[in-house]
């Protein structure tokens, strides 16, 4: 009978045990990779409402990778009939680098917004929506909400100031030839009384536009109506974009603070007199979504 040595079958097992590590590094190596390039499909909403509050119902797609436009294709939403469509859907995008554990990680996000009206009180469910990415149908979970009678929100939790506090970019054209000035102007409307704004955010790449700002003189509020109500409203800022070539331009989201006062009425009157009065400013972060324009010749 044939007899093995121990030297080959020290070799055998030897090649046996590599192979197993192989085997269990490239199946390490497929999870990571599967991990790194999920995408995920998410809805948000306000927790508190009130009737009549203004909100935003955003559904967003994130990825580890950058997502074209021809990835992202047949999103479908059903907004409850209890709700009134002001805006929307309108589609963002915007990349955040996230660092955890000293691991610097970059996230593409495509969100598609909605600005909604609440106009009774009750308990909502806003279905799950669903989109189809690069091929793969992913839903999003639903929604429960619940819209409280006007004043019953605790003071911290109304979100009615924020709510009620917009921001906008409009164009005088958006179909523009090359080197033809559009005007671009940014405008606040608000039924809240807002002290200021600041740290504006607003990408215009150079190779794409020549920009011009534009001094606005006797700027003064005004009345608007706007997504069916009442507002104050002022242009904050105002440019002029040149487009350098032909083709899809595009600039970005606007992101601006507004420091939004709140009347305090805890605090105490003697108090208030030596501090500007019973107001205290609340900063909030408002977004617009940027403007693709089509140049020609």
């Amino acid at each position: 009978m044939y007899k093995v040595s121990v030297h080959a079958k020290r070799r055998f097992l030897l090649k046996l045990l590599l192979l197993q590590i192989g085997c269990l590094c490239a199946i390490g190596i497929t999870a990571k990779t599967h991990a790194d390039s999920g995408t995920r499909f998410t809805a948000s909403v306000p927790e508190n409402l009130e009737v009549n509050d203004q909100f935003r119902l955003m559904f967003t797609v994130s990825s580890a990778k950058e997502l074209a436009d021809t990835d992202l294709i047949r999103f479908s939403a059903s907004i409850p009939e209890e709700f009134t469509v002001l805006m929307g859907p309108s589609r963002s995008r915007v990349s955040k680098t996230q660092v955890s554990n000293g691991n610097t990680a970059l996230t593409y996000q495509v969100t598609y917004t909605y600005i909604l009206s609440a106009p009774q009180a009750g308990t909502f469910t806003i279905p799950a929506a669903s989109i189809t990415v690069k091929g793969e149908q992913l839903r999003s979970q639903p929604l429960v909400l619940t819209v409280t009678p006007a004043g019953q929100s605790s003071p911290e939790s109304n979100p009615q100031s924020w709510m009620n506090t917009i921001v906008t970019m409009s164009v005088s054209e958006r179909s523009p030839r090359v080197n033809t000035p559009v005007v671009l102007e940014c405008k606040l409307y608000t039924t809240a009384p807002v002290d200021s704004l600041a740290n504006m955010d607003l990408y215009i790449s150079p190779d794409e536009f020549k920009v011009e700002p534009v001094v606005l003189q006797n700027n003064q509020w005004q009345l608007e109506h706007k997504f069916g109500k009442n507002y104050k409203a002022i242009i904050f800022r105002k440019l002029l974009l040149y487009p350098l070539r032909t083709g899809e331009l595009r600039i970005g989201n606007l992101h601006v603070d507004a420091y939004i006062r709140k009347v305090d009425e805890t605090i105490d009157p003697l108090d208030a007199f030596f501090n500007d009065g019973n107001a205290a400013s609340t900063k909030k972060r408002l977004h617009c979504t940027g403007i693709t324009f089509h140049v020609h010749e």
